[in-house]
């Protein structure tokens, strides 16, 4: 059964208590602060929360914004020294230059400071800010106004930055990338821990080549860059393996590419004979021609994306990525979900994660067989369309035969989150396959001892059987469910209930476009929730 609601902490009642009487009371009392240190800068009036640790004071900030009661003069009052971590994303707003100011002069202990769509401070603001902030580990600059200056002041000031997010910055051209990780007086190459940069967004002003030679520039520069965000990266990868350097051409005060392949080779002389690797641990939207190459520069990969367009032997090229842990593949071509077996025969068991996307499967057996070669699982995602054009079965088969199948069941011991939808609602599925996705939910609820997030959307099938096989007494199973979505489910209130009610974790049930749910039951259902004082949020449009 979902927990039952609980009295809140007293820590927590508290930070409610402050949140609700910010505006009425604490205000007005650092307002009356302000009057009598009137000859003072006003940057230098911290109010009645000066003595608050870091931590407490970052989660009255979040309450605050959760109960949309944030205001300018309110965040005025928070913006003190021991705040480590501020995110200013729901409230952006109304931050301009101003409250930057505020922070630059009050919160200098910041390791991780988010500005996205915090679009009203100037660049200057922008600039003063960043150098007062030498502990930056993690700053998100995205949709800002946010120009090469500030990527320069970045670099000669934040020395520990790890994670940069810069974008749609308009402001931005892609040479303002050899500002953030080049010195040009000094010589030098910089920000050296930058492990995260996320530049979409960033377009060529002239040709497609000069930004390639850029994102080439930065791979090559960045010893530590596991994750470089753009849509160009697996062309740019491509560039570094094909060595093309001699035609590139770089700003006069910047090294050619060829200085950075020789800067790169005396830093990392294990590479030896000419060959580049990259720690790169994520590569998205790769093109599958371009997938040999790609692995040969980057054979730490544990995160891959990419569309396929035609059949060809996809597990050659994967095979020998054995930190591969995250497969994301779509086709927009129908493909039979077939063409996949051999890769997960040889990689299934090291996938934590996959998702599969637009893949049909003509042998109504595929899907059962794939998931059985990937026990190892967390997180599962699969949007797949009707098993041919018209609907039609592959094989003629009957709807007593079909239910007379019986399949080993699928066991996922790790498996966190489950997410199943037929996006081709209009179109009927034949028996076959209503049986085997049936089994398949039935092993998943039963043999997922960890699952928390279940999402079903538009299955063309009745639930109840499944849920209720699952359930069945001395079942242990969903015992760790947490969030369940259905959406336009063939379901019954009383397998409802029964979820409700069973020994669970629930918090968020969300039943939208359950028309065989009527609003009457789902009513008498709710209150019997609140009854029993169930901290179940239940959803029903």
């Amino acid at each position: 059964m979902p927990k039952r609601r609980t009295i809140p902490t007293l820590e927590n009642l508290c930070l409610d208590n402050v949140a609700e009487n910010m505006k009425s009371l604490w205000v007005k009392f650092y307002s009356m602060e302000a009057k009598l240190a009137r000859n003072h800068d006003h940057d230098t009036i911290t109010g009645p929360f000066s003595m608050l640790a870091g931590s407490l004071l970052e989660e009255l900030l979040e309450t605050l914004q959760e109960s949309r009661l944030l205001t300018p003069s309110i965040l005025h009052i928070l913006l003190l020294p021991q705040l480590r971590s501020l995110d200013l994303n729901d409230c952006a707003s109304y931050v301009g230059d101003t409250l930057t100011h505020t922070i630059t002069v009050r919160c200098k202990n910041l390791s991780s400071l988010t500005l996205r769509y915090c679009n009203q401070i100037h660049a200057d603001a922008l600039v003063e800010l960043v150098k007062a902030l030498p502990f930056l580990a993690k700053l998100n600059l995205s949709s800002t106004q946010c120009n090469t200056q500030v990527l320069s002041t970045i670099r000669s000031f934040c020395p520990e930055i790890k994670e940069l997010d810069i974008m749609k910055c308009k402001k931005l051209s892609p040479d303002s990338l050899l500002h953030l990780v080049y010195d040009p007086v000094a010589g030098s190459y910089c920000c050296q821990s930058l492990q995260t940069l996320k530049a979409d967004g960033l377009m060529p002003t002239t040709d497609a080549q000069s930004l390639l030679s850029v994102l080439v520039f930065v791979l090559l520069a960045l010893p530590r860059l596991t994750y470089l965000y753009h849509k160009f990266v697996p062309q740019a990868v491509c560039l570094i393996y094909d060595q093309e350097f001699p035609g590139a051409r770089m700003p006069a005060e910047f090294p050619s590419l060829e200085e950075v392949a020789q800067y790169r080779t005396s830093t990392h002389p294990n590479e030896g004979s000419g060959r580049f690797t990259l720690p790169l641990r994520e590569i998205e939207l790769v093109p599958s021609s371009l997938l040999p190459k790609i692995g040969a520069v980057c054979p730490h990969l544990s995160v891959i994306s990419m569309t396929l367009r035609d059949s060809w032997d996809l597990d050659q090229y994967v095979l020998p990525w054995r930190n591969l842990t995250f497969l994301n593949l779509g086709t927009d071509e129908r493909m039979d979900l077939k063409e996949l077996l051999p890769v997960t025969a040889n990689i299934g068991t090291q996938l934590k994660c996959l998702s599969l996307r637009g893949f049909i499967f003509k042998d109504e057996l595929t899907f059962h067989t794939l998931l059985s070669q990937c026990p190892n699982l967390l997180k599962f995602q699969f949007l797949f369309p009707s098993p041919g054009r018209n609907g039609c079965q592959s094989q003629p088969w009957n709807e007593a035969r079909a239910r007379n199948l019986r399949f080993p069941p699928l066991q996922f011991p790790d498996l966190v989150n489950f997410f199943l939808m037929y996006h081709e609602f209009g179109t009927p599925l034949p028996s076959l396959y209503k049986v085997v996705l049936g089994n398949i939910l039935e092993s998943v609820f039963k043999y997922s001892p960890c699952l928390e997030i279940l999402h079903l959307f538009f299955l063309p099938f009745p639930l109840d059987e499944a849920f209720q096989k699952a359930l069945k007494p001395p079942s242990t199973a969903l015992q760790s469910l947490q969030e369940l979505e259905l959406v336009r489910a063939r379901i019954s209130i009383r397998t409802i209930g029964l979820l409700v009610f069973s020994e669970n974790q629930l918090c968020i049930l969300s039943l939208k476009k359950c028309f065989h749910i009527r609003r009457a039951d789902c009513n008498e259902l709710l209150q019997r929730v609140k009854e029993e004082n169930l901290q179940v949020i239940i959803m029903q449009e």
